[in-house]
């Protein structure tokens, strides 16, 4: 059975929970709208068994394509699906990346993609924000270049990047000068958006 639409009409939130519910076999291709692909979610019994979008695997991967809201989608019941240790529910993934997707939208609007980051001075607390320094070097680099340059080696996501980046700044190892405000750091305002 093969199942095709387009996301604008059935959001992919949706679509997981409908395949969770009906305990669904299967792979789930996402693309964008010029018809690349985004990405894969492999279902065994509704369970998620196997997910992919660029580097990124498993549930990094799932929270990443719960970000897809233009395309489309194919569902494909007789397609074999990965060999992966079942993660959690479908349900349960798709609740915790609902909760990711609104904190990355608050950071989103806290921190923008051309925003500024420049390196004080100081290290990083843990492996998200080793990656982030290591992408930052010395000197500056905007903000959107450090993510995507995160997201290329797969460990993090871009939940995992921007929560870094705050953290950072808290701490005044960087500041983030965003266009037209002051500059964000351990000096400046400071939301608590995730601990």
């Amino acid at each position: 059975m093969t199942l095709k639409g387009d996301l604008s009409e059935l959001p992919l939130s949706d679509l997981i929970e409908m395949t969770a519910l009906g305990g669904k076999t299967g792979r789930l291709l996402i693309s964008f709208p010029d018809g690349t692909l985004a990405g894969r979610l492999d279902f065994r019994s509704g369970r998620l068994v196997d997910a992919a979008r660029g580097e990124l695997v498993a549930e990094k991967a799932f929270y990443a394509l719960l970000a897809v809201e233009e395309g489309s989608f194919e569902f494909d019941g007789d397609a074999p699906v990965g060999e992966g240790d079942e993660f959690l529910p479908a349900r349960a993934l798709l609740m915790e990346g609902m909760r990711r997707l609104d904190i990355v939208d608050r950071l989103r609007g806290r921190f923008p993609a051309p925003a500024l980051v420049r390196l004080l001075g100081g290290d990083a607390g843990d492996d998200a924000e080793a990656s982030v320094l290591a992408y930052l070097g010395p000197g500056s680099r905007r903000l959107g270049d450090i993510v995507a340059g995160v997201l290329v080696r797969g460990d993090h996501d871009e939940y995992d990047a921007l929560l870094a980046v705050q953290r950072l700044a808290g701490r005044g190892v960087v500041r983030v000068e965003v266009p037209g405000e002051p500059a964000w750091s351990a000096e400046g305002p400071q939301p608590e958006l995730e601990r």
